[in-house]
């Protein structure tokens, strides 16, 4: 019965999404959707509708995290059935070897014949290695694509949150026993519903594109930045202090203010709101995540566009 109940529930509110982009004439791409239903679904869903959506979300990654390892799998099998089944070099091999035991120890053209054949091995050889380096580069590139296609954000290119969950997972494994030099920064687009609303959808891709490639720009080639979700981007600093870290996290929110946007010859005014947040030892997580949120909650709530630091 409460499946039933929820079933209709959540129906009531596509219905709502759909009037609204009839309404407005907006097309329902999945990105336009998924805005319209979170906004509506954070108005109407009781706790139990929640519980059920955390749970249908929960199923759906971990859908596609069993998806994305099949795919590595068959990509690793190709690599290992390639080189199980390219007899072709040691076959050329072992006639060399055979050649080089019976070479020949008596008139001087038998030896001219044995060094023309063996030339004409090694020809072979050297044949079947270009073709099998060559084969081994294109896999490898294939399998690199595959694990990065599973982490990586289409519109921005940059990390995905799985990409980010899995990083950070690992950091904090590895500071468990010890603070790290690490720092976290959460930014969040101010007033992006606006900007969709004001420039459209495509100029709010824009944006987020613009955001992602700026702050890629602005940081070190060991630091990582992925979108968090949404218009929220999370920023992993790696040997870096809290005076740096804060000074870095303020640039990057200045640089984006004074940035000067233009779509479709209108100026598309855009600035952050910043969270930012040191490893301490024995840090989970979930505590490291919470700290980082409580500081951008805290920026958002101080008139926004500006840069807010815990470190405890």
């Amino acid at each position: 019965m409460n499946r039933t109940n929820n079933y209709q529930k959540v129906m009531m509110i596509h219905d709502q999404v759909m009037g609204l982009l009839r309404s407005k004439q907006i097309s329902p791409y999945p990105a336009h959707y998924k805005q319209y239903f979170d906004e509506l679904f954070l108005e109407m869903a009781d706790a139990q509708l929640r519980k059920e959506q955390e749970d249908a979300e929960h199923q759906v990654l971990s859908a596609a995290k069993d998806d994305g390892t099949k795919h590595l799998d068959i990509a690793k099998r190709s690599v290992m059935s390639f080189v199980e089944t390219h007899a072709d070099i040691t076959s050329v091999a072992k006639k060399q070897q055979e050649r080089l035991d019976n070479a020949p120890a008596s008139t001087e053209k038998e030896h001219i014949t044995f060094i023309e054949s063996l030339n004409a091995l090694n020809k072979d050889m050297s044949g079947e290695l270009d073709k099998a380096q060559s084969k081994i580069i294109e896999l490898t590139t294939d399998l690199n694509e595959a694990f990065s296609s599973l982490t990586t954000d289409p519109l921005t290119k940059v990390g995905n949150r799985k990409g980010f969950v899995e990083d950070m997972e690992s950091a904090i494994e590895a500071g468990k026993s010890k603070a790290l030099s690490m720092v976290l920064m959460m930014f969040d687009v101010d007033n992006f519903k606006y900007i969709n609303d004001e420039h459209g959808y495509v100029a709010g891709d824009k944006v987020l594109y613009f955001i992602a490639q700026t702050i890629k720009t602005m940081i070190r080639d060991a630091d990582k930045v992925y979108r968090y979700g949404g218009e929220e981007f999370a920023v992993v600093l790696s040997r870096c202090d809290v005076t740096q870290a804060f000074a870095l996290a303020d640039k990057i929110r200045a640089k984006i203010e004074h940035s000067k946007l233009l779509y479709l010859g209108k100026t598309v005014h855009v600035t952050m709101s910043v969270g930012v947040t040191i490893h301490q030892e024995k840090d989970t997580f979930d505590g490291i995540i919470a700290r980082a949120e409580k500081a951008l909650y805290c920026a958002k709530k101080s008139n926004k566009n500006c840069t807010i630091l815990f470190d405890w």
